[in-house]
C-alpha cells in the first residue's frame, strides 16, 4: 500500500510538469456603466470596423463578422429572433488570419459564404468547405487574376483600400470593383463564369470603361466624365496619389465613397440600373446629417442582416491613429430608417485604444478592482491618456471614474501600461520626454525614478524589474537578451509572469507584435526559455495588446487579462486539468511531491495557518496560506505539515523524504 501511495504521488508530479495549458475566453463578469448594463463588455472593444454577414450557427439567420483593421482581429457575433448581438468567439478561430479588409460572399452559390480578402497588391479567395453544420475555409485562389487588354493580369486592390465584391450587373456571379493603382477612377472587372460555362466561378476580365464615368481627385474633387479611362481629367494638377479609398455598394449600386484623408464620406445614387448604371451627382458631405459620425477616412458597408432592408454600418478605416485624429472611443454605427445609433461598442468595456487593463483591490475591501490604462483621447494638441477604475461590488464590475487617481488631469502621456506585483501596481506613460513611471499606493499616485528611454517598459518579474524594449526583447541587470528572445521569428509585444499550472514554477507567458501567444519556463543555466504547449482553441488576441494576470473566480488558477489594441478587454479563464487542483474539490491540502528531495509545494482551497514540524515534533515554520494559491517549502528535516483552515478543520500531512 505504502509503495502505491509513492507511486501515485511520483505519477502526480510528472502529470503536472507534462501537463497541457488550456485557456478558454471567459465573459462571466457582469459589467454596468452609467447605469446601464453592458450586453458584450468583454468583447474587446472596437476602433477601425469592417462589418460582413454570415450564418455561423446555421440556424437560418444572419450573424455578423467583424473585423478591426488597428488590431487586425476578427470577432463573431450571433444574432438572435429579436436581432440582439451576442459575442461568440469561439467561431473566430475558424477564419484565417486576415490583413486589410476582408468581403463575405458566395460566388459558387453553393448557399455559404466564401471569404475575400487582401493578399499582396490583390485578392485571394477561401471557399467555404461547410460540412455536417461546421464551416472551414480553403483557399482557393491566392491573388485573383482578371484578363487585361493584353493578357492575364493580377486584380489590383491596394491595401488600404476596401473594394466592392458583388454582382453588380446582376447577372447572377460576383463582380468586382477596385480603384486602379493611381486611385482616380473605378475598375470594373466583370466576371464572366456564368456566360461561359454555366456556372458560378472565378473569372474575370476588365472592362475598358472606368465604372459609372467616376473621376475621383481629392476630399471634395470629383466629377463624371466620359467612359474613356484616359480621361484627361485623371491628370489634373490638383491629383493625389493613390493612398486610399473605401468602397460601399448597395443592393441598387449605389456607391460610398471614403478617401484616407479626409473627413467626408461620398455618396452617389445610381438612377440607372444594376447594368448599366447612371450616377450624376455627388453628395460629397454625406454625414452632414449624422454630427455623432465623425473621423478621417470614412467607410461605409451596406448590410442586409434582417428581413429585404439593408442598414448601413460606418466606421473608420485607418489603420492607426497617426495625430490622434480618431476618436476610438466612438467609431462603430449603424444607420437605420434614418436614425444613427452606435453599434455593438457601446456594449463593450472600450477606452479608445491600447487598453492595459490591471485587476487589483484598491479600495482593501477583499475583492478584485479593474484598472485600464489607455492611449489618450482625440485631441491633436494635447493628448491626455489615463486611468479607467471599474470597481467591484458583489462581483459586478461597475464603472466609477475615467480619470483614476487624476493621472490624466496631471500629466500629457500616451500609451499607459499597468502592473500588479504582490499588490503593487506600477505605471508607466510614455511622454515626448521620455517614460514617467508611478507607484499607485492606498490610491495616491507617487513617482518613481527609473532609468528608461524612450518605448521602453519595465516588467515586474519573480527575479526582479526588468526592462522590455522597443526591438521586443528583455534587459536584466547585465543580462540584455534574457531568454535569448533574440532568436526569436516574433517580436515581443507585452509579457508577465505567474505559476499557472500550481507546480511552483514561475512560467513566462508572452504576446508578439501579430497577438500570438508564447509560453515558457526559464532556464537560468542556459538563459533560455523552454516552450510550453498551450490550447487557447486559436483564439488570437490581435495587435497592440498588454498583458496581465488575475485569479479571476477564485479557483485558485491563475487567469489572463488582456488590454486590446481596439480599446477593450478579453478575460481568459484558466481551464488547465490538474491533479493537485482537480483533488481539491474533495480534499482541504495538497502537498507534493512527496516524498520529496527537499522541495514541496503545498496548496490549500481554504485560507488558513499552516504549520511545519521537525521529526522531533518541534514547530519550524508557519505560513499562512491563502486560498489556491500554490506555495513553496524547502526544509531538509520537515517531517509533518499541519494545516488549520479557517473553519477550524485540521488536515494533516506526513513527510516522506528520498
Amino acid at each position: 500500500m505504502k509503495n502505491c501511495l509513492i507511486l501515485l504521488l511520483g505519477l502526480i508530479s510528472m502529470q503536472i510538469q507534462g501537463q497541457t495549458l488550456r485557456f478558454d475566453v471567459f465573459q462571466g463578469i457582469p459589467v454596468k456603466q452609467n447605469g446601464l448594463s453592458k450586453s458584450n463588455a468583454w468583447a474587446g472593444g472596437m476602433n477601425a470596423m469592417q462589418y460582413q454577414r454570415m450564418d455561423l450557427n446555421g440556424d437560418g439567420v444572419m450573424d455578423l463578422v467583424t473585423f478591426d483593421r488597428t488590431s487586425q482581429q476578427i470577432s463573431t457575433f450571433l444574432q438572435d429572433s429579436a436581432g440582439a448581438f451576442t459575442f461568440a468567439p469561439h467561431y473566430i478561430a475558424q477564419f484565417p488570419r486576415i490583413e486589410n479588409w476582408f468581403v463575405l460572399v458566395d460566388y459558387n452559390q453553393d448557399g455559404f459564404m466564401d471569404l475575400f480578402c487582401a493578399t499582396g497588391a490583390g485578392i485571394k479567395v477561401y471557399q467555404n468547405k461547410t460540412s455536417l453544420g461546421q464551416f472551414r475555409f480553403e483557399k482557393v485562389q491566392d491573388p485573383i487574376y482578371s484578363q487585361g487588354f493584353a493578357g492575364l493580369i493580377n486584380l489590383y486592390v491596394a491595401a488600404p483600400d476596401i473594394p466592392v465584391i458583388a454582382d453588380v450587373d446582376g447577372d447572377g456571379d460576383v463582380d468586382v470593383l477596385a480603384f486602379e493603382p493611381g486611385g482616380h477612377y473605378i475598375e470594373f472587372h466583370e466576371n464572366v463564369s456564368i456566360q461561359k460555362s454555366g456556372k458560378a466561378d472565378l473569372a474575370f476580365e476588365k472592362s475598358s470603361q472606368n465604372w459609372g464615368n467616376i473621376v475621383h481627385n481629392d476630399c471634395q474633387d470629383a466629377q463624371i466624365v466620359n467612359s474613356d479611362i484616359r480621361s484627361e481629367a485623371v491628370s489634373q494638377p490638383r491629383r493625389v496619389d493613390h493612398v486610399g479609398n473605401a468602397l460601399g455598394r448597395t443592393a441598387s449600386n449605389d456607391l460610398f465613397m471614403g478617401h484616407v484623408s479626409c473627413s467626408n464620406l461620398t455618396y452617389l445614387k445610381n438612377q440607372g440600373t444594376n447594368a448599366e448604371v447612371n450616377y450624376s451627382n455627388f453628395d460629397f458631405d454625406f454625414l452632414r446629417t449624422y454630427p455623432a459620425v465623425s473621423g478621417i477616412f470614412m467607410a461605409a458597408m451596406p448590410l442586409q442582416l434582417t428581413g429585404n432592408r439593408e442598414d448601413l454600418f460606418v466606421s473608420v478605416n485607418t489603420s492607426d491613429n497617426a495625430g490622434f485624429l480618431q476618436d476610438f472611443q466612438h467609431s462603430s454605427f449603424r444607420m437605420k430608417e434614418g436614425q444613427v445609433t452606435p453599434f455593438l461598442q457601446d456594449q463593450m468595456i472600450d477606452v479608445g485604444e491600447k487598453a492595459s487593463p490591471c485587476m487589483v483591490d484598491v479600495d482593501s475591501d477583499g475583492d478584485l478592482d479593474l484598472l485600464i490604462g489607455h492611449a489618450g483621447y482625440r485631441n491633436s494638441n494635447d493628448v491626455r491618456a489615463g486611468i479607467y477604475l471599474f470597481e467591484n461590488q458583489a462581483g459586478e464590475f461597475i464603472f466609477k471614474t475615467a480619470d483614476y487617481v487624476g493621472l490624466a488631469s496631471r500629466e500629457s502621456l500616451t500609451d499607459i501600461v499597468i502592473q500588479n506585483q504582490h499588490g503593487q501596481v506600477l505605471v508607466v506613460g510614455q511622454s515626448s520626454f521620455g517614460p514617467k513611471v508611478f507607484n499607485i499606493s492606498n490610491q495616491q499616485l507617487q513617482v518613481i525614478n527609473l532609468d528608461l528611454t524612450l518605448g521602453e517598459t519595465p516588467v515586474m518579474s519573480p527575479w526582479g524589474t526588468m526592462v522590455l524594449s522597443k526591438a521586443g526583447r528583455l534587459v536584466w541587470g547585465s543580462n540584455a537578451d534574457w531568454g535569448q528572445l533574440r532568436k526569436e521569428s516574433w517580436e515581443l509585444r507585452t509579457c508577465q509572469f505567474a505559476d499557472l499550472d500550481g507546480d511552483g514554477t514561475v512560467e513566462f507567458i508572452g504576446i508578439d507584435l501579430e497577438g500570438m501567444w508564447h509560453i515558457g519556463n526559464y532556464e537560468a543555466g542556459t538563459n533560455s526559455l523552454v516552450w510550453r504547449t498551450a490550447d487557447f482553441q486559436g483564439f488570437t488576441v490581435g495587435r497592440n495588446t498588454r498583458l496581465s494576470v488575475a485569479d479571476l473566480n477564485a479557483d485558485g488558477r491563475v487567469d489572463l487579462v488582456v488590454g486590446t489594441g481596439a480599446g477593450g478587454v478579453y478575460l481568459l479563464e484558466n481551464k488547465s486539468s490538474l491533479p493537485v487542483w482537480d483533488a481539491l474539490d474533495t480534499q482541504t491540502l495538497q502537498v507534493w511531491p512527496n516524498p520529496t528531495a527537499g522541495i514541496v509545494y503545498v496548496l490549500a482551497n481554504q485560507s488558513g495557518e499552516l504549520q511545519v514540524y521537525n521529526q522531533a515534533g518541534q514547530v519550524i515554520s508557519i505560513k499562512t496560506l491563502q486560498a489556491g494559491k500554490t506555495f513553496e517549502f524547502i526544509h531538509a528535516d520537515m517531517s509533518l505539515l499541519r494545516f488549520v483552515d479557517a473553519t477550524g478543520k485540521v488536515s494533516t500531512r506526513k513527510i516522506q523524504h528520498n
